[in-house]
């Protein structure tokens, strides 16, 4: 069985070290052309570590992580990588994953409540828009949070502080993210059952691909600007001590 080790935690082709650099939709192409047999291992990865559910938003962590190693064009051993991620972030993706989750689902329901209200009397139409664009607010905050602690985000405060940030100021390139991820799953219902191993293939994993790189350039910029923030901070708090 050395071949099918050797096979699932080798390095990906990479890149020649003369290549430009490649940015936007160039850069997601490439990645798939480079790493399209990995990703369909990582799909199977991710439904064997989701199937007891309460796993899934850990899974998911573990998969973004492997992708922001990909679009980092960094080497990846996916099944050491996929683990150690999925292990080191397990409780912070739970806990992430339940409260995104809590928050998603009251924000559907009051939605609909509000929805079915409206159709009786007018006055609460804005209500239920309030209530529709909060619960996208928290779809893209939870998209963030878990990209971000797929980073190698420790502190879930700073990560969910950090991805409303993001939600407020890049929204539209992760709706347009999971608007594709959302495509494949469309697709997989109206092509079936000619599309019935879609999801065994490539829906987990592209789909993750997809979202993480919509988050992909923010999510760093936000990472830096916080390490800038604390390396500001430090330096106050130490000229300060200095002073004293």
């Amino acid at each position: 069985m050395k071949w099918f080790s050797d096979l699932i935690t080798r390095e990906g082709p990479g890149v020649r070290r003369d290549a430009p650099p490649k940015h936007g939709l160039a850069l997601l192409v490439d990645v798939i052309g480079r790493e399209w047999w990995a990703l369909i291992q990582l799909n199977l990865l991710c439904i064997v570590f989701s199937l007891p559910i309460v796993t899934a938003p850990a899974a998911q962590v573990a998969a973004s992580r492997i992708c922001a190693l990909m679009l980092d064009d960094r080497p990846v051993y996916l099944l050491r990588d996929f683990w150690d991620a999925f292990r080191h972030h397990f409780w912070r993706a739970t806990a992430l994953g339940a409260l995104g989750l809590a928050a998603i689902a009251i924000g559907v329901l009051a939605t609909w409540t509000f929805l079915g209200a409206a159709k009786a009397n007018i006055m609460f139409a804005l209500p239920m828009v309030i209530a529709l664009s909060t619960t996208v607010f928290v779809v893209l905050t939870t998209t963030y949070a878990l990209t971000l602690l797929a980073r190698n985000g420790q502190n879930l405060v700073l990560v969910i502080r950090l991805a409303l940030l993001g939600a407020l100021g890049r929204p539209l390139p992760v709706l347009g993210a999971l608007a594709i991820a959302a495509l494949l799953w469309l697709a997989h219902i109206i092509f079936y059952p000619a599309s019935i191993f879609m999801p065994a293939v490539l829906n987990f994993s592209f789909g993750t691909l997809v979202v993480t790189f919509g988050v992909h350039q923010a999510a760093a910029r936000l990472l830096a600007l916080d390490l800038s923030a604390s390396q500001i901070g430090t330096g106050a708090r130490g000229s300060a001590q200095l002073r004293v």
